[in-house]
């Protein structure tokens, strides 16, 4: 097959949750196929990394914009009626290249309902979604954290950017999702249309506890407690800090030597002031999350806001270490119990759950070993990317070819 595979954001590094879930498609698929690769870029250092992927692709074209250009872009959205996040997205350049990749391809992927717009809604070619979350929804959770003026914006991009999934999941042949409950949203909403779950996968090689490198002597001398990921993204952000102040404190009441490590990139002026509390630090960017991880007791996803399948989840869990989250948080699992994972929402039983881990090695090494088991059975990507390419084939095959409509 000839696809073209168009991404809101360059696959590569693959260091966050979208970029992970791309790269690993691309990855896969280029093994037999040949991929036309088309992206934005947000920093221009992520211009080098188009080499990278040029390994695996037959063509790479990447678009540059600014993350104020885009926010200049989307207020657009504001006056015409669109959705900010679909406005902020559109490019002439990409268009372009779009236009030029586009007569070759025999199949489209595109990863983000935002891309949907490149694909002109006469075209016959068949065509897969990957929306990953409903982002729609994700604004509505934003808007009832915020008042004011960011509160009625928020609501407004639920509204709009909710219709937009809608037209575009009735014009596109088939929909992906990274978990059942992100498809039963739009499925409530557009019913009678084909909807496919398909779970992340981790690297089970890079992530791999007898493997990873050492984080030396500051991984000694006390009970950690971790949590990954990117620190400027406002749900991590909330979740650490609502740990910090509502959970920690309980923990350290009967773990006094408890330490909160927090790793990751671009630390807001409220995650960095956390590390003046006390036991908790705040790494920053770090070349590398697994020694943090191995070095750690407990991993925590405390989020009250979050979409889809958390990758921070697996990667613990692969690293064989046990993981205690909120029920947002383990929402895309198919089972958080028992796989090594708990489930606690209020700050008491967080708190309890945790402590129950630090004070006992043995329940912990044995969660940590049934969280491992859990990924290496349910998580592998070679089985993600097998379950896209063939439903690749079946389009390609002319098994799905509804009617379209344009999407506006």
């Amino acid at each position: 097959m000839n696809i073209l595979y168009l991404a809101h954001r360059i696959p590569y590094p693959p260091d966050k949750g979208d970029k992970i879930r791309s790269f690993h498609q691309i990855r896969y698929l280029a093994e037999r196929h040949k991929i036309a690769l088309i992206c934005f870029v947000e920093d221009r250092r992520d211009l080098d990394h188009a080499d990278r992927l040029r390994e695996f692709c037959a063509s790479v074209d990447v678009s540059f914009r600014s993350p104020r250009a885009a926010r200049l872009e989307g207020l657009k959205g504001l006056f015409d009626g669109r959705a900010i996040s679909v406005a902020a997205f559109d490019s002439a350049e990409l268009r372009r290249a779009v236009g030029a990749r586009l007569p070759a391809a025999d199949v489209v992927v595109a990863f983000s309902s935002v891309m949907a717009q490149y694909i002109p809604a006469a075209s016959s070619i068949p065509r897969l979604m990957d929306f990953v979350d409903v982002d729609s929804d994700k604004w509505r959770l934003y808007a009832e954290r915020r008042r004011g003026p960011l509160a009625w914006i928020y609501r407004r991009e639920a509204d709009r950017l909710g219709r937009y999934e809608e037209a575009v999941a009735r014009v596109w042949d088939h929909s992906l999702f990274v978990s059942e409950r992100e498809a039963r949203l739009l499925r409530n909403r557009v019913p009678d249309r084909p909807l496919t779950v398909l779970q992340n996968g981790v690297d089970l090689a890079y992530f791999d506890p007898r493997r990873s490198p050492e984080l030396g002597g500051a991984g000694t001398g006390s009970h950690r407690i971790v949590f990954t990921g990117v620190m400027d993204y406002f749900p991590n952000t909330d979740g650490v800090c609502h740990f910090a102040q509502a959970i920690l404190p309980l923990v350290q009441a009967h773990v006094p030597d408890a330490r909160f490590v927090v790793v990751g990139r671009n630390p807001t002026s409220s995650v960095r002031a956390l590390a003046r509390l006390p036991g908790i630090e705040v790494t920053g960017t770090v070349p590398d999350v697994r020694p943090y991880l191995a070095s750690a007791d407990v991993a925590v996803a405390p989020l009250r806001i979050a979409r889809g399948l958390q990758n921070k989840i697996l990667e613990s869990m692969a690293m064989a270490l046990p993981v205690v989250g909120t029920k947002a948080a383990f929402e895309g699992l198919d089972q958080a119990e028992g796989s090594g994972g708990f489930v606690a929402d209020d700050p008491e039983a967080f708190a309890e759950r945790l402590v129950a881990l630090l004070q006992d090695p043995a329940l912990r090494r044995e969660a940590g070993e049934r969280a491992r088991h859990y990924v290496e059975r349910h998580h592998r990507w070679p089985d993600h990317g097998a379950a896209l390419e063939a439903l690749l084939s079946k389009l390609l095959a002319g098994r799905a070819h509804p009617g379209r409509e344009a999407v506006s």
